[in-house]
């Protein structure tokens, strides 16, 4: 993945890789990921990490790849994968419907008032595209790409491919207020039990945002979002 020259998500794409690949001390790895979420921004920049590892997957650098892929495993046995903040469900009730707030807005108008969580990458996915939350919801398109590129990343090792979908499989067991909505906890265990099956990528990541009926609509006004 040669960085010169390149689009600025590409080129730090490349060096994220080279980073991963040429040091292979799992805490280091581990350490550095989250580094790179926090410093983009957990809440208004995860979706610019997101396309880094997105960037990766799609690279033809088998390498770098499992390389990240390795990283991830390591954050889901130890329940610490880079995350990013979503507004809880109910929260997206505090502002009036049509009015598109950003989170750093809703953090000045509400306060703490409107609760936020943490979610890892395909999770975060999941719910941008089927919950209320305070950024514009992502177009279903865009999210079955998105989460076909990132399964794929994450059945380059074996570990991480066995625990993701465990691990979705937990979440929807969750009792934790605010989290997730009845739809996104069928999309959530669709995904995890298709991809338990091995199906392939793109039909794990369709069946996921197919399942658990419509969105609730969009407010007139809003445009759904790319990633």
């Amino acid at each position: 993945m040669s960085a010169a020259g390149a689009h600025p998500v590409v080129a730090s794409a490349g060096r994220l890789a080279g980073a991963l690949v040429f040091n292979a001390d799992p805490d280091f790895r581990l350490a550095l990921l989250k580094r790179v979420a926090r410093r983009l921004g957990e809440v208004e920049g995860y979706p610019t990490f997101l396309k880094l590892l997105v960037t990766i997957a799609e690279s033809h650098e088998p390498g770098a790849q499992r390389a990240l892929a390795a990283t991830l495993a390591i954050g889901l046995r130890r329940n610490d994968l880079p995350s990013g903040q979503l507004t809880a469900w109910g929260a997206s009730r505090l502002w009036q419907a049509g009015t598109p707030i950003s989170g750093a807005l809703a953090g000045q108008m509400f306060g703490s008032s409107a609760p936020q969580r943490a979610f890892g990458p395909i999770e975060y996915l999941i719910v941008w595209h089927a919950q209320g939350t305070q950024r514009t919801r992502l177009g279903a398109d865009v999210c079955v790409q998105a989460l076909t590129r990132l399964i794929e990343l994450v059945n380059a090792d074996e570990e991480a491919r066995t625990l993701y979908p465990l691990k979705l499989e937990a979440d929807t067991q969750t009792e934790l207020e605010g989290i997730y909505m009845r739809g996104t906890r069928e999309r959530l265990a669709v995904l995890a039990a298709n991809w338990k099956a091995n199906r392939a990528p793109h039909e794990i990541a369709a069946a996921a945002v197919a399942a658990g009926g419509e969105p609730r609509q969009v407010p007139r006004g809003w445009v759904v979002r790319d990633l």
